[in-house]
């Protein structure tokens, strides 16, 4: 009978643990290199109301509206629904302020629209194509602020690209925020 080489491994563990050591080995193998491709949010400039010529002050309360990535969901037969995607809000000081459910349920497609002061902001939310993001926003009173983290917004004709935020792609986000 021919001498067998001992496995690797063998001369540190008992007969039986070389099998729980060599499934550790793999997994944390597996693990590393999941986590070496998963990907930083995108961080956008900062998003705000579209500028004209009034401007309505820094104090009181604005709106904010985001189309976040959908999901599709089948109420009854072939009927498919696409709600957006919840997501959290942030203040400038990185302060986890409110998440909010962007939808009232399965049916709803239309994004909820929240109040905020006036001020600066941040949300972090899930962006078709792209996955995470973050993207700063400013709120001023009276005014609608909307983030579009889905392709195909157009915001009208003969804009300044100057005046729009885009993702890496192109796709426009919103109104570039005025500087402060």
């Amino acid at each position: 009978m021919k001498a067998r080489a001992p496995k690797m491994g063998a001369w540190l563990f008992p007969r039986g643990a070389q099998f729980w050591f060599n499934s550790v080995l793999v997994c944390a193998v597996a693990t590393g290199l999941l986590a070496g491709c998963a990907s930083q949010p995108i961080i956008l400039p900062a998003v705000g109301p579209q500028n004209l010529a009034t401007d309505y002050g820094r104090h009181g309360e604005g709106r904010l509206q985001v189309f976040t990535e959908t999901d599709e969901f089948e109420v009854s037969q072939d009927v498919p629904y696409f709600p957006h995607r919840d997501y959290w809000i942030y203040s400038a000081d990185q302060k986890r302020i409110k998440r909010v459910w962007n939808s009232e349920n399965h049916e709803d497609e239309t994004p909820t629209i929240v109040s905020l002061p006036a001020g600066s902001y941040e949300i972090r939310a899930d962006a078709e194509f792209y996955g995470p993001v973050r993207v700063p926003f400013v709120i001023r009173a009276n005014r609608l602020t909307k983030v579009v983290l889905q392709p195909g917004y157009m915001p009208g004709l003969n804009v300044a690209d100057s005046d729009l935020v885009r993702m890496p792609d192109g796709y426009v986000v919103g109104w570039r925020a005025p500087e402060p």
